[in-house]
């Protein structure tokens, strides 16, 4: 190593020791990194907790020994007193609301069915009314148990959690012992709580209808009913819980739920499921492609959390500051098959502010059970809507899709039309707008294939390889006499790029296609295997796709048209492989993916070899060479990047000139 190498690295290390002392987080950074770690291990302290009540197997055969020495207990006093000392220590000042009947209430608005629980006061199940799923029956959000959420309280030494206690119903503020179906319309709405009570103190003697609707003591969770909206009001209120509840600064809340399959394929709708949330400003996910995640945040507030299918989601929304998660340790899983239609288990476990010594704390939040249609969760005005995947890490891709394509598309939509044609339409605006920039990309490289053998000419006078400025300047003055800008032909390519990419993006994702069919595709959505197969092929799945195929076709013969129209030379060989390579290596990729991108691709490539084909023949090669002769008569004004270009070259032959006297003298 010589002495300019070690004072290099001196100097390098220098200047990374420097950087280093300049950004040294201060003293004031050092204590809310300090703070923050603590609240982390906080966090996770209560949600490890929480999860133990909430997942723990012994738990639930707990729970299920207890129902047995109940039913024993009937003729026998003294499993009777062991079960009443066992449920007691279990549940607590609780006790009273453990281990009774389950009923269920089903509420119906405009849009959706839900059967709601008295055990844990949940949701069992919620149907959508205007949707089936692949296999033609209603889209539903989870089976029967398959959805569980509440909280997990601390009353005295022991976790109560709310799962598994039995509420209390009430509509519209009087108590509610029928069972008929409760439904609104339009703008109509009702509210349904249900109220988790204490055990009554031993001084009360009265019935417990009476003691409901006179106690000031319940935990209530308020649910809102509204004719037409896909929102459901859920609203946790603790009145009057101190002696109950001794939580002072959190209480703790989770909700689990087993997602089940609506699409065709299970792969691919695991792939495209996932949680997503909202901190302050951002929103967030855990990883996708059907692998389990898990994360944990702190310190930031949660806004609204989704378990996000492919076309559909279920979320829990704060309404308000108070509301919020004040951190959450958020889960994906995908365990063996539970239930035939198992698709993936979302988990999350959150924390609210609470305040013990405040008589009464409300809680404003709404379920939303529904579609992932932008016109549909953008009204809500919470980011749900980023939920959809419209390429919104790149600015140029979602404006795209948000304020060109999806317009557009929607007023297509608004005539009725088939959604191939409605594809149709869409492709050829698409291609009509975009067509001054891919005349000027078809009639740039047509042009060049007409100067090529002038390029030859150029590269066997300058065939060395330090002779590569002097051949770049020929070939510029060349392209300059014959009134041909290269450029020309790459940035219409680039300009064309994010609309490509945002077609990627919008189809996959629209739930308008789904279930949509033309020609031989019963659902645009999706693939539309023509071929099942009896194994996997790597990346492309066990079937054959024929508008993927038909779309490699058409790749092909545009590749070919493509390599025809461009100058030949001696690097082509590889290139040729490479750019025929690339269809079929699309055809692995696309066919897994929705019918409608492929017809999208198809469409778009056919009238591309179209508009190649009448631009090709639109241009005159005489007329081109007839203006080289002329212009090569004329004196060409050098521009100032070719003057400092060869004022550079001069420069490097005068010192290599000199080096080689130096070197002769020597």
């Amino acid at each position: 190593m010589d002495k300019k190498s070690i004072i290099g690295l001196v100097l390098i290390c220098l200047v990374f020791l420097v950087f280093g002392w300049l950004n040294r987080p201060s003293e004031e950074e050092l204590a809310r990194q300090k703070k923050y770690n603590d609240s982390i291990a906080a966090a996770q302290k209560k949600l490890q907790k929480q999860n133990s009540v909430a997942d723990d197997s012994e738990h639930q055969s707990e729970t299920a020994e207890l129902m047995k020495m109940m039913t024993e207990s009937e003729n026998n006093d003294s499993v009777k007193a062991e079960f009443t000392k066992k449920v007691n220590d279990k549940f607590a000042s609780f006790s009273n609301s453990a281990l009774k009947n389950e009923t269920h209430l089903t509420l119906e608005n405009d849009v959706f069915t839900i059967d709601l629980s008295n055990k844990g006061g949940q949701i069992n199940q919620v149907t959508l009314k205007e949707y089936k799923s692949y296999s033609k029956k209603p889209v539903t959000f989870f089976t029967q148990g398959g959805n569980s959420y509440g909280l997990n309280l601390s009353a005295g030494q022991v976790v109560i959690s709310t799962q598994d206690l039995y509420f209390v119903p009430f509509v519209n503020g009087k108590l509610y012992e029928g069972n008929e179906k409760l439904s609104v319309k339009g703008n109509d709405s009702l509210i349904v709580a249900m109220r988790l009570y204490p055990n009554k103190p031993d001084t009360i003697n009265i019935s417990d209808n009476d003691y409901y609707i006179n106690a000031k003591s319940y935990i209530e969770y308020r649910y809102i009913l509204r004719g037409n909206d896909y929102r459901l009001g859920y609203n946790i209120v603790l009145n009057n819980m101190q002696d109950a509840v001794t939580d002072d600064s959190q209480i703790e809340m989770n909700w689990t739920s087993d997602l089940q399959l609506k699409e065709k394929d299970v792969d691919i709708e695991r792939k495209n499921s996932t949680l997503y949330y909202k901190l302050s400003d951002d929103v967030e996910y855990l990883k996708e492609q059907g692998r389990d995640d898990n994360k944990t945040e702190t310190g930031i507030p949660i806004k609204w959390i989704s378990f996000k299918q492919q076309f559909f989601s279920a979320a829990l929304i704060c309404n308000d500051k108070n509301s919020y998660f004040e951190s959450a340790n958020l889960k994906t899983v995908t365990k063996k098959q539970t239930f035939p239609e198992y698709m993936r288990t979302m988990q999350s476990s959150m924390t609210l502010g609470y305040d013990n010594s405040k008589p009464a704390t409300t809680y404003s939040m709404d379920f939303f059970f529904g579609p992932n249609k932008y016109n549909v969760v953008r009204k809500y005005k919470i980011d749900l809507e980023r939920t959809i995947p419209l390429g919104w890490g790149f600015f140029l891709m979602q404006w795209v899709n948000r304020f060109v394509i999806i317009p557009v598309f929607d007023f297509l939509v608004s005539y009725g039309l088939n959604y191939g044609l409605i594809i149709l339409i869409l492709t050829l605006l698409v291609k009509l707008v975009l067509f001054p920039l891919a005349y000027k990309s078809f009639s740039s490289t047509a042009k060049m294939k007409v100067l090529q053998p002038e390029i030859n000419k150029i590269n066997e006078k300058y065939p060395k390889q330090d002779q590569m400025v002097q051949k770049q300047q020929a070939i510029q003055q060349l392209y300059r006499r014959a009134g041909i800008n290269p450029m020309a032909g790459c940035l219409p390519m680039l300009i064309q790029f994010p609309i490509l990419i945002a077609m990627f993006r919008f189809f996959p994702s629209s739930i308008e296609l789904r279930q949509q069919s033309f020609l031989w595709a019963d659902d645009l959505s999706t693939y539309d295997s023509i071929i099942n197969l009896p194994f996997n092929i790597p990346f492309a799945g066990n079937h054959i796709s024929l508008f993927c195929v038909l779309m490699t076709v058409a790749q092909l013969l545009y590749t070919k048209m493509t390599m025809n129209q461009q100058a030949q030379t001696n690097a082509m060989p590889g290139m040729k492989f490479m750019m025929y390579g690339m269809p079929v290596m699309m055809f692995f990729i696309l066919n897994n993916f929705s019918a409608a991108l492929n017809y999208y691709y198809l469409l778009s490539l056919f009238i591309s070899v179209i508009q190649m084909f009448v631009i090709r023949k639109s241009i005159d090669e005489k007329k081109i060479l007839e203006r080289l002769k002329e212009n090569s008569k004329k004196p060409m004004k050098k521009s100032k990047w070719q003057q400092r270009m060869e004022a550079l070259e001069k420069q490097n032959r005068k010192l290599l000139e000199e080096r080689q006297k130096n070197a002769r003298r020597r």
